[in-house]
């Protein structure tokens, strides 16, 4: 498995000294939310190219961006019309900052863009479809993959909380561009046991993230990393595993020095 690491894990201010780590623990790669290159507004191609010749000084490529709709408060999956065509604005432009950076992996979590308000399961699953095969026609135009994480209500959705569920409206959408994503520390918060999930949908899945419940370090695994990284082996997965954790105030370069260990020596 090719490994990365998303750059929520570091404050802009050390960024340098991250991707000193990262390049010497023999990753290959930096997941981006683009947030933390620049606001929305400034993520233009100057900038863009300029992070991305950053990582390629490192020897890293990006090849998935996260956090696609952070701070879009109006960009709504499911919302009404209005809100619907703010969030597929907003995806062009996730589309030219991925295309711009080299990506072809964009994570769909978000679960406040996603809430079913009035609309019951059923009615969100349709919803959903029809809506999400309209951004998967944007993301295959630009050669991106839309990959939806299943978030558990921990995190505050109320809609696609398990794989399961993601599972079913993914098959419906019969989309190239619309994909499974898996992350294990969601998949555990959502009662589900995510050795089962990963051996079951691991090779249609197309990323996946290794993680910890509240985006924690892995100083005290909650998950069973090691018995998760066989059955995506074993499940025939052939997308990248990136590492998902937030900062970690003062000790986030030591946090991030741990993290990258445990993951080489668990999933590689």
């Amino acid at each position: 498995m090719r490994l990365a690491v998303s750059n929520l894990a570091w404050d802009r201010g050390v960024e340098q000294e991250a991707f000193s780590l990262v390049q010497r623990a023999g990753f290959a790669g930096i997941e981006v939310a683009p947030t933390k290159i620049a606001d929305w507004k400034e993520l233009n191609r100057n900038t863009l190219e300029s992070y991305r010749l950053k990582c390629e000084a490192a020897m890293l490529e990006v090849p998935s961006l996260q956090a696609i709709f952070y701070g879009c408060a109006d960009a709504q999956l499911l919302g009404d019309r209005t809100g619907f065509i703010k969030m597929h604005e907003h995806l062009k432009h996730v589309v030219d900052i991925a295309f711009h950076l080299g990506a072809s992996i964009a994570v769909f979590g978000a679960p406040k863009n996603r809430q079913r308000a009035e609309l019951n399961e059923q009615e969100a699953s349709l919803l959903a479809v029809e809506r999400l095969r309209l951004l998967g026609d944007t993301c295959l135009d630009g050669g991106l993959v839309l990959a939806i994480e299943p978030v558990p209500k921990y995190y505050g959705s109320d809609f696609l909380t398990t794989a399961s569920e993601v599972e079913s409206v993914v098959l419906a959408c019969d989309h190239a561009a619309v994909r499974i994503h898996l992350d294990c520390a969601c998949i555990q918060l959502a009662g589900d046991d995510p050795v089962e999930v990963t051996r079951r949908l691991g090779k249609r899945a197309a990323h996946y993230h290794i993680a910890e419940p509240d985006l924690a370090s892995f100083a005290e695994p909650k998950c069973d990393h090691k018995a998760i990284a066989h059955s995506l082996k074993t499940s025939g997965y052939a997308g990248w595993g990136a590492i998902e954790m937030r900062q970690q105030g003062e000790n986030d370069l030591l946090a991030l020095q741990s993290a990258l260990e445990f993951a080489v020596a668990v999933y590689r």
